[in-house]
């Protein structure tokens, strides 16, 4: 008999302790378009034993027995998200990022990971963007090595993505880029739900280049 996968396996819970409720729901956003669960609470008393981190502010700083995050600390709300995520997964320092990006002339499909833990997918229709969002994640991660797999394939928009990457990327401190070719990139993966065909094929970019990665932070 086929074993079912256990959905809950890897869901983590992350707390909110914050009194500026807009900010706190900016960040519950951010999480939940990634299928991160959060609590927001008044009190860390309010906290369920499954809580792996928490979100606070420096003036708060609850005493408790879980990692606490401070919004002061972090450049924006996706790298607060991430860096939970990390510390949930028992990650207090990461020693290598990586961003892989499936290219594509209407729809670009990108995955961030820290070592081999995806934190997010996104999409974009606009190179800029794309770039910008890189270079925030890369500054959120400035002590480790930092990887750019980019999705070989045919036309000349592969080239131009190419070229903008390097341009803007290669040379700065501790960041290697390579490309993996295309092939079965696009086919459907069993470990992978819910996200959009752009997203897989940056997904399964990832799962090829690994070993390469692997063997060059060794």
């Amino acid at each position: 008999m086929k074993k079912k996968r256990n959905p809950n396996k890897y869901k983590v819970t992350i707390g909110l302790l914050l009194p500026d409720l807009r900010v706190a729901y900016a960040i519950a956003s951010e999480a939940r378009r990634r299928g991160v669960e959060v609590l927001s609470v008044s009190s860390p008393s309010d906290l369920p034993l499954s809580t792996k981190v928490i979100i606070t502010t420096r003036k708060l700083a609850p005493k408790l027995p879980i990692p606490a995050l401070f919004v002061e600390d972090a450049p924006s709300y996706k790298a607060i998200i991430d860096r939970a995520y990390e510390v949930a997964f028992g990650k207090d320092s990461v020693r290598f990022v990586t961003v892989s990006i499936d290219p594509g002339e209407k729809r670009i499909g990108c995955a961030f990971f820290a070592e081999d833990i995806l934190l997010r997918t996104s999409i974009y229709s606009n190179v800029r963007a794309l770039l910008d969002d890189v270079d925030d994640f890369f500054r959120a991660h400035q002590e480790c090595r930092k990887y750019i797999i980019i999705g070989e394939g045919p036309g000349d928009f592969f080239y131009t993505l190419k070229g903008s990457i390097y341009e803007r990327f290669l040379g700065l401190g501790q960041v290697e880029i390579m490309t993996v070719s295309e092939d079965s990139s696009n086919q459907k993966n069993v470990f992978i739900h819910a996200r959009s065909s752009d997203e897989n094929a940056a997904l399964m970019l990832f799962i090829k280049a690994r070993g390469k990665l692997m063997l060059s932070d060794g």
